[in-house]
């Protein structure tokens, strides 16, 4: 198990272009990128950089609605090596600068580090700038939200939904809820301390009272099961499966060197996405990329955009494989195909 989780690893790096990023040489002593401040990504030499030149990193999300922002700083060519920082404007042009951002811009933000009872760094950003927008897929425009909070979310205290992001030993917990992500306040980590990304839970909760912008939950650890799961992901780990969905492609980003495709499919009534990918055989593997392609191409005056990826909902295509999660963190799991005759279109 261990020889194969590297592998995947050296796998998933081949699809990951540099992580170093290129920012311009200026006489100015902000916005200036020095990669050994961020070897380890250690929080000290991070802070120093955000009160001097300036911290730079990428947008990981950004919902203006409900003034959430999240910063990722990845450390020089490892890519698997990665802090979030969630952003706070200090004042309405930091706002306005962040509310123009989208998911991938690279961006240098000064401030400084605040104190806050969660592992979940938080910034108090002064000044943010705009080193450089990312661009959609040409015909796509940014995805919208659609809604900023489900009413019910207020009016209820419990949930079911998707972990969106476990870390920290379960310390940080953050779930998702339609197509909206809710950070929520973790007090006591025997509730979180096993949960993987992708699971299926009922989380029950109290609102708490600060920050209200963007609301934050905490589990109410007054009943019995604040986080009972409804279905683990890691007990798909190793499992034959055949899924049908809706075809979704990850377009080239910052994070990937080519398209990666997947298929959205429906879980108990919540969304999941699986990556189809072969490990074992690269060449299989372009088969299989360059089949979806050609599907994807056919249908594309269908697709529309996704939160961070685009989706046809007029092409439903079937995956037969072995599911694989080799990580608590794993941003989607995967289904591990034979060939490119493992999967098809059904219409």
């Amino acid at each position: 198990m261990a020889k194969k989780y590297l592998y995947a690893l050296l796998i998933c790096l081949s699809l990951i272009i540099a992580t170093v990023p290129k920012i311009a040489h200026s006489d100015s002593n902000i916005c200036k990128y020095n990669p050994a401040a961020y070897q380890e990504l250690k929080m000290a030499n991070l802070s120093q950089e955000l009160s001097k030149t300036g911290l730079i990193g990428r947008i990981h999300g950004a919902a203006a609605e409900s003034q959430m922002f999240v910063m990722s700083v990845r450390e020089p060519n490892n890519f698997f090596s990665h802090q979030e920082f969630s952003l706070i404007p200090q004042d309405s042009n930091a706002i306005d600068v962040l509310k123009k951002t989208n998911r991938h811009d690279l961006v240098c933000v000064r401030g400084n580090l605040i104190n806050n009872p969660s592992p979940q760094a938080h910034i108090m950003a002064n000044s943010i700038e705009i080193l450089e927008p990312w661009q959609q897929p040409e015909g796509f425009a940014p995805y919208e939200r659609e809604v900023d909070l489900p009413i019910e979310i207020k009016e209820q205290t419990s949930f079911v939904g998707e972990v969106h992001a476990i870390g920290e030993g379960g310390k940080i917990l953050v779930m998702g809820y339609q197509d909206i992500v809710i950070p929520v306040f973790v007090p006591a980590t025997e509730y979180t301390q096993d949960l993987y990304r992708g699971d299926i839970v009922k989380l029950t909760y109290q609102i708490q009272q600060k920050p209200n912008r963007p609301v934050h939950l905490q589990l109410d650890t007054t009943v019995e099961k604040p986080v009972e799961v409804l279905d683990a992901i890691a007990f798909w780990n190793g499992q034959p499966k055949t899924l049908t969905g809706k075809l979704v492609k990850f377009p080239q980003s910052p994070q990937l060197k080519f398209d990666v495709y997947a298929m959205e499919v429906d879980t108990q009534n919540i969304i999941r996405y699986f990556t189809l990918i072969n490990f074992d055989n690269m060449t299989e593997f372009n088969r299989i990329r360059q089949k979806l392609a050609k599907i994807w191409d056919e249908n594309s005056e269908t697709a529309i955009s996704g939160r961070n990826k685009l989706i046809n909902p007029e092409v439903t295509i079937e995956a037969q494989g072995i599911a694989n999660i080799i990580s608590t963190e794993q941003a989607n799991p995967q289904i591990l195909l034979n060939s490119a005759n493992d999967v098809y279109a059904l219409n």
